[in-house]
């Protein structure tokens, strides 16, 4: 958290508002500490990391440009797009689009998809999953074997 604080207080606070339980999974570990995790909470985190340097120059209110590493990337607001493809693929905001967000003051929320959030977390995990059986206790067919 002391990292995101040092990217944008905001979504620092934001975080701790709505509490960890609706954006990680959090794990006890052996030692009773507790760390979170998720892929999603590690994507966002390496966007805001990259973030953080990149200069943002408007071009209209929905248009604007972000330079990273001599590359001049164009992020449509009004699209949900941008020229790196990144929010396209993740349907979640890019180190590109997380600089404009943030030179705006916009809440990230909306050009999230909504497959990130916590209903479609859960629903993931609704349906039973019975695990395989030890290999041992298989009854083959010997058509199968053959």
């Amino acid at each position: 958290m002391e990292e995101v604080e040092k990217i944008d207080k905001r979504v620092k606070d934001y975080l701790m508002n709505v509490g960890y339980e609706r954006w990680s999974i959090a794990h006890s570990i052996v030692n009773r500490t507790f760390t979170i995790t998720s892929n999603i909470a590690e994507s966002i985190n390496a966007a805001l990391k990259a973030a953080r340097e990149l200069p943002v120059t408007p071009s209209t209110s929905y248009l604007y440009s972000v330079l990273d590493k001599d590359k001049q990337r164009m992020v449509f607001l009004k699209d949900r797009t941008c020229s790196c493809r990144r929010v396209q693929l993740d349907e979640m905001p890019c180190a590109h689009a997380w600089a404009v967000l943030k030179y705006k003051y916009i809440d990230h929320i909306e050009y999230c998809s909504m497959y990130y959030t916590r209903k479609y977390l859960l629903k993931a995990y609704e349906i039973l999953i019975y695990p395989v059986p030890n290999e041992s206790t298989w009854k083959i067919p010997a058509a199968v074997l053959d």
